[in-house]
């Protein structure tokens, strides 16, 4: 199997390619039907929007576990990102994964990811990359969305889902909360890469997200995944974890985008 600089250095060819393969998922304004969790005390997140049959929280296992390597170029303060993270979690957990956060951020002037970073991956470890302006531009990236996630093999290590931080960073200037934004952004980026590119009409996966629904992620209001987007989540990763990693990679350069966001 390739090592991760191998697999990182080669990245260069698909980026060139995701304009005319993207599938957009906007964000744009406007009044959506939703189901809404209540904010708990304190404005912490909580709930279980968006799923479309009423049932019981799903039961996380320890064998449906999901290791998220970040590499953290903007960067982005070490205490929003693991608020973020937090958000994504808790967003996972009623699907009944656990996701594994890893910070692989080279060092300054580096181009391996950190030391800490183990190089052995296997199938269940994704790469998120958190990009600044500058390297955001570089990409041919159409509607200005927040994001794209690769779609690749079940078999692939290191499939990658990419977040354009200062888009976010533009609706933390109108007042919403950037850590909040970032964890479900990030949440929904993940399910594109397991379970493809196609979208609900309600709840995280939905193609538009409302500025009024931004403004409930903000007061701390979760959206969620219906339980079976949250079933199918939890086969594709136990898929991930138990198929052989072959030693040729067949990935695709098959992209989903999640949001854009309108005025």
């Amino acid at each position: 199997m390739e090592s991760e600089r191998q697999q990182r250095s080669g990245s260069g060819n698909w980026w060139r390619l995701a304009a005319s393969i993207l599938v957009i998922a906007s964000i744009l304004p406007g009044n959506t039907l939703g189901a809404w969790a209540e904010p708990s005390p304190g404005g912490q997140i909580h709930g279980t929007a968006g799923r479309t049959v009423a049932g019981r929280r799903l039961i996380p296992s320890h064998d449906v576990k999901l290791t998220l390597r970040v590499y953290n170029y903007v960067p982005i303060d070490p205490v929003l990102l693991a608020r973020a993270e937090q958000v994504t979690n808790a967003i996972f957990e009623e699907t009944g994964m656990e996701i594994v956060w890893m910070d692989c951020t080279p060092l300054r002037g580096e181009f391996l990811p950190h030391e800490t970073c183990p190089s052995d991956m296997g199938a269940s470890d994704l790469v998120l990359r958190l990009l600044p302006r500058g390297m955001a531009m570089k990409l041919a990236t159409p509607n200005e969305p927040l994001g794209f996630a690769q779609q690749c093999p079940e078999t692939e290590p290191a499939c990658e889902l990419t977040v354009f931080y200062f888009r976010i960073e533009e609706l933390a200037a109108e007042g919403h909360r950037p850590e909040l934004i970032l964890g479900h952004v990030i949440a929904h980026e993940v399910a594109h890469v397991l379970i493809g590119p196609g979208h609900s009409v309600q709840g995280i996966l939905r193609r538009e997200w409302p500025r009024e629904e931004l403004r409930r992620m903000s007061l701390g209001l979760q959206l969620g995944f219906t339980n079976e987007q949250s079933r199918r989540l939890q086969e594709a990763v136990l898929l991930r974890t138990r198929l052989p990693i072959p030693e040729t990679s067949a990935r695709s350069v098959s992209f989903a985008e999640p949001s854009k966001v309108g005025e």
